[in-house]
């Protein structure tokens, strides 16, 4: 009896610190608990962030690392006039200005030995609103028999987005389509992008054999691929 009165404060001692170390793991957990889920929820929303910034840096880029964009490996050359440059700008900024995406062609002819745009076929479009535009079918019939009654060829669709800013590209449908226009065409075949500001980007679907030059005044490159119309405001 005497024995375990003397042994008592001894195993009091030892549950009461097998106690205390409970408690000090269970603390500690919460600890962790309470910074360390925080810190794992922002890195994964990090992670989250960085895939969508890597997916429009592509979409920015214009699909530059699948081959997108003018600063390409050399292939033919297609000449672009800055006068047919703005003309596709005048007759998209008539519906860019009303908030409504539109589409035009342009065509290209063999001119002492080299490919030079020569036209601007204005389109119609059976849907246009501020998002999306879709050509009417009958109407680019109709630009693709001009086009070869003329002996001209299409070369490239421009679209406009219906806002201002100092830089455009092209969305995810943009370049899908335009992949399969250069398929069609077997490589010969760009596209173009302008804004209500008179930027635009030339730009292909990674299948171009092209390389596009711009030639003439009033138009200035403000990026890779990305230029200005200087002289807008007098059309």
């Amino acid at each position: 009896m005497d024995s375990r009165k003397t042994d008592f404060p001894v195993q009091a001692r030892g549950i009461a610190s097998a106690y205390l170390a409970i408690c000090k793991c269970t603390l500690a957990y919460l600890v962790r608990s309470i910074f360390l889920l925080p810190l794992a929820a922002a890195s994964a929303l990090t992670v989250a962030l960085e895939g969508v910034l890597r997916y429009a840096d592509r979409l920015e880029g214009c699909a530059c690392r699948n081959g997108g964009g003018t600063e390409q490996e050399p292939g033919d050359e297609l000449l672009i006039p800055s006068p047919v440059l703005y003309e596709a700008y005048r007759l998209l900024a008539r519906h860019g200005s009303n908030s409504r995406e539109w589409i035009v062609a342009l065509g290209c002819q063999e001119i002492d030995g080299k490919n030079v745009v020569t036209h601007v076929y204005d389109l119609k479009c059976s849907i246009s609103h501020s998002t999306g535009a879709e050509p009417d079918y009958s109407s680019l019939a109709d630009a693709l028999r001009f086009y070869e009654n003329c002996g001209v060829t299409i070369a490239a669709l421009a679209h406009i987005h219906p806002w201002h800013g100092r830089s455009v590209s092209p969305s995810a449908i943009d370049i899908e389509t335009h992949r399969r226009w250069e398929e069609l065409y077997g490589g010969r075949f760009i596209g173009i992008v302008f804004n209500n500001s008179g930027i635009f980007r030339i730009f292909h679907g990674g299948k171009s054999v092209l390389n596009p030059v711009i030639t003439g005044e009033g138009v200035r490159k403000i990026g890779r691929d990305l230029y200005e119309l200087e002289r807008k405001d007098l059309l």
